[in-house]
């Protein structure tokens, strides 16, 4: 993954060390920003010849890191390549920046759509009423508003860590709230658990399923997503709630949970503590619910998925970007501190003054 790479910065201040830190004092040799660059373009290869062979848990070896080959230049000339690395990335990390604010901007669209269609609905039109809810506002005065409780059936997840000593067992899948994300369920790492055979039942996921977190950082309060079913059996840990719902869809539920106005329910009832909050089965099964006529949610949830198709295709875009830029910043790196790119008479850009 383009993501897996040695965190590593110069330092400013006196700091202590743990067990978990390398400190690499450079000579008068060595310039301390070039060694920086030298890392930072070379990520792959020192992964592996810095990396502890065969180890269960990645770490650096301090006589690998010591007995490391690197090309060393005259000490001016390390520092104008550090120099013309400062000023090229710089452009680099702006427009990488610009790319992650673009898609931070889309989810928040995305997010809006949603919260406008299941709350207003698709006719500019449609007569409103006073929903009765201050942070709701007027909703389409034919709507109803429903407790959760009163149109699905809740399922609370299976505790881990129960003692299994001497009972018969089996092992299924279960989802985590890792596994349950905005909108979508990521199953590329399904973690098992041993269960008794009597409990898979209890515990099963059926394909429909909303599924739910109970809680965790604020940003996971309430995120959820329908399961498609594609694990069979799999059950669900204590931390995600399954919400089994009749008289609705469950993309209309999905599209409701997602949206503000049950987010912010969320907030206001989820016990809170530091930087964590966590939502009971009791004030899950009372949150408001916007229920439009069959027809209109179809409508509603066909429109939002071709918004959503929409925001999915400019997100991968951007994310495609940025792999790109951060693939040529660390090429333009690697470049440099190898001796490939003269930087010997390169001279920063002068500013451009403006009128």
């Amino acid at each position: 993954p383009i993501f897996r790479k040695i965190p590593v910065s110069i330092n400013v201040v006196d700091v202590a060390l743990n067990q978990d830190l390398k400190a690499i004092k450079t000579s008068s040799r060595l310039s301390s920003k070039y060694f920086y660059y030298f890392i930072e373009g070379n990520q792959s290869a020192l992964l592996t010849a810095w990396g502890k062979q065969g180890a269960t848990v990645e770490s650096l070896e301090h006589e690998f890191i010591r007995s490391t080959p690197i090309p060393l230049p005259t000490l001016d000339e390390q520092e104008k390549i550090a120099q013309f690395l400062d000023v090229e990335t710089a452009k680099i990390d702006t427009l990488i920046d610009k790319q992650q604010q673009l898609i931070a901007l889309l989810k928040e669209k995305r997010q809006a759509v949603i919260s406008h269609a299941v709350t207003k609905g698709l006719n500019p039109d449609a007569p409103m009423r006073d929903s009765g809810v201050e942070w709701l506002g007027e909703v389409p005065a034919h709507w109803v508003c429903r407790r959760l409780k009163h149109t699905s059936e809740l399922q609370s997840g299976i505790a881990k860590g129960k003692d299994n000593t001497g009972r018969a067992v089996v092992s299924v899948p279960m989802l985590r709230v890792a596994n349950v994300q905005d909108g979508h369920i990521d199953t590329t790492e399904v973690h098992e658990i041993e269960i008794e055979p009597g409990l898979l039942e209890r515990y099963r996921l059926r394909e429909g399923d909303v599924l739910m977190n109970e809680g965790g950082d604020n940003d996971k309060l309430g995120r959820g997503a329908i399961w498609d079913g594609s694990i069979d059996p799999c059950i669900h840990q204590n931390h995600v709630f399954a919400i089994r719902v009749h008289g609705i869809e469950p993309e209309w539920l999905s599209l409701a949970i997602r949206s503000s106005y049950v987010k912010f329910y969320f907030y206001t009832v989820a016990k809170q503590s530091t930087n964590l909050a966590s939502i009971s089965a009791t004030n899950l099964n009372e949150a408001p619910i916007l229920i439009p006529p069959e027809e209109e949610r179809k409508a509603i949830i066909e429109s939002v998925e071709n918004s959503s198709l929409r925001f999915d295709e400019l997100e991968r875009l951007a994310l495609e970007q940025v792999r790109l830029l951060v693939e040529k910043k660390s090429a333009l790196i690697s470049a440099a501190v190898t001796g490939k790119i003269d930087v010997r008479n390169w001279k920063p850009e002068a500013d451009v003054a403006v009128a």
